[in-house]
């Protein structure tokens, strides 16, 4: 079975786009821009396209003795923390940020 699941996405009629479906993966392999929940700490990491693309500054890397899973919440990396603590708290999540 693959690290990396995706169950589906719907996009809502609000201006931000928030997934309906959770996609779930270790942080190393985010491919998508997004605002992603982590399912150790609780944070709140922000992917934005610059990120991930490659030649480009800044790419991150999480380096740990367990591997570090994160559940993207939106598409939108820059979504805001009041809508982004909502969509976490619909999936039962607790946050830390």
């Amino acid at each position: 079975m693959s690290s990396k699941h995706m169950t589906g996405f719907m996009p809502t009629s609000e201006p931000t786009r928030t997934l309906t479906k959770s996609v779930t993966c270790p942080y190393n392999e985010i491919t998508d821009p997004g605002a992603y929940y982590c399912q150790q700490t609780g944070w709140l990491y922000r992917v934005p396209t610059e990120a991930i693309a490659p030649g480009h500054s800044p790419v991150s890397t999480v380096v740990s003795a367990q591997e570090c899973f994160v559940t993207k919440i939106s598409n939108d990396p820059w979504i805001p923390l009041n809508k982004a603590r909502e969509i976490c708290s619909n999936y039962d999540f607790a946050v830390n940020f």
